[in-house]
Order: C-alpha cells, then structure tokens, then sequence
C-alpha cells in the first residue's frame, strides 16, 4: 500500500513538473530575446533615444553601429517593463541580452570583463533616462565575470547543439551520430571538476542528458563513442523526506522509482525542450 501511496504521489508530481515546463520555454524564449534586439538594431532609422547619439564603447567590434547597438538595448528593457511582471522572463532576458552583447565585442582574453562593462554602462544610461522602478537592477548587479563566463560557454555548447539537430535532418549516414560537441564538453567537464564548481558541473550534466538521450533515443546511435562522458553519479531525485518516510526501508523500491524518474524527466525534457538553450543560473535577490 506503501509503495502505491507513493508512486501515485510521484506520478501526482512529475505531472505538476511536465505542466510548469509547458509555461515557460527558454530555448523559444531566448528566440523571441534574439528577435526583438535584432529588430531593434537593424531598424533603418534611429530613435535619437536620450544617451544614445553621444555613446561610444571601444570594446564594440569596429563595423558595430553603436548608436543602435545602445538603442537596441534601451528599447529592448523598455519592452520588457511594458510587456510583463514575470521574474523568470526576465531573469533569463536580462541573461540573454548579455550573450547577445557578448556577439557584438571584440574578441579577446577580456571579452566576457568587457561585455559587463559595456552591460552595466548600457544600464545606466537606461535608469538615467527611463522611469526607473529597480525592475532590472536584482538581475544586473548579480552578474559577475565567474557567472557570465559560464553563461556564454553553456549557451555556445547549445548553440553546436541546435546545429546538429537541424544537421541531422539532412543526413542519413553514420555522421549524423557525432554531434560535434564532445571536445568542447570535455574542455569544460574538466573545468568544472578543477574548480569543484556544482553549479556549472550540474548544467553540464543537464547538457549531457539531453544530447545522450537524442543520440541514443531519437537517433538510434550504438556506441560509446557517440556519447558523452559523465560529470558523476546522478544524485538521487529528492522529493523530501516526507516520501522517504513513507517508503521505510524498503530501498529497492526506492531505487526502481528513481529509475521510473529519471525515464520519465527525460522524456518530457526532451520532448517538450529538445532544442532548449538552457541559461546558465545566475543567482539574485527578488525584490
């Protein structure tokens, strides 16, 4: 009775997690983010936006028309106030656009200091001249160079990611097992490891979940060599302690329905997020 008590409850649970998963999608999100700010940048005329004319950034690649990069921005938080309340569109808009000013700066060893710089200075411009209700500053004032840096490698991995997805559609031999991203992986399992860095490490295995399973589910791939190496042991699925108590010693029962678990997330995560970018967290304080 125990052990039915409990997969109801687990089922009850995955469910509730499938429909809040429906509610916000990152990787159609982060389009609609690339969308609005590319509109805004290549609008024809200029909106002469206070602040904006007399912008310079020399971190900015040189073909960069400033103005409109400025402009972008503005009116790209400007949206934002306007359009919702949603913390987590937000949150993940505000990290977006720091990816998308990260592809507009020089290239070099202080890309990701220069984004933030060129970021924070794009900010202030906005709270000098826009009404200013502190809707953004939780998200801004979090973000760090460690944070960024993650950000802008996990969000480059997806993008090698969505290319092979689409790749695959065209090819049918056995090059569309290799996904092209296993070196670059590799690189940052390791850095995660040496920096004993948990939150990286962990993006790091949600990447790995959703590559191994399209290789090995969608694709029907056979082999080692298509896969991606392990960050560690998976952890547990932790629903509390509450259902553990209900379980007892019963531990072999536990472990078919962690196996049951992992299944089923993988399965909706993939489905419902198959080409997902996912951010990277950066962490910040609501107000």
């Amino acid at each position: 009775m125990k052990i039915i008590l409990v997969k109801i409850l687990f089922y009850v649970l995955i469910c509730f997690k499938f429909y809040f998963s429906l509610q916000y999608n990152a990787a159609y999100s982060n389009y609609i983010y690339k969308s609005k700010l590319d509109f805004y940048k290549n609008e024809k005329e200029t909106k002469n936006l206070n602040g904006c004319a007399e912008f310079t950034n020399e971190h900015l690649n040189p073909e960069s028309n400033k103005q409109k990069i400025c402009e972008a921005v503005i009116l790209f938080l400007r949206h934002f106030k306007e359009e919702s309340n949603d913390t987590t569109y937000h949150d993940n808009g505000c990290k977006y656009l720091y990816y998308w000013l990260y592809t507009h700066v020089q290239n070099n060893p202080k890309s990701i200091k220069n984004t933030l710089n060129l970021y924070k200075e794009l900010f202030k411009i906005y709270t000098q001249h826009n009404e200013y209700l502190n809707t953004f500053n939780n998200y801004i004032s979090e973000m760090n160079e460690h944070t960024s840096d993650k950000f802008v490698k996990l969000t480059d991995m997806y993008n090698k990611l969505e290319i092979f997805y689409e790749r695959k559609k065209s090819q049918e031999t056995v090059e569309k097992c290799t996904s092209g991203v296993k070196d670059l992986y590799t690189e940052y399992l390791d850095e995660c490891i040496k920096g004993n860095d948990h939150d990286f490490c962990n993006e790091l295995k949600n990447f790995r979940k959703k590559h191994d399973y399209y290789v090995q589910k969608m694709l029907h791939c056979v082999g080692e060599q298509y896969l991606l190496p392990p960050v560690e042991v998976f952890d547990t699925v932790a629903f509390g302690p509450w259902i553990r108590h209900l379980i007892g010693k019963n531990r072999n029962a536990w472990d078919n329905i962690n196996k049951e678990s992992d299944q089923l997330l993988n399965t909706y995560e993939i489905e419902d997020d198959i080409s997902n970018m996912r951010n990277f967290n950066i962490p910040y304080n609501s107000s």
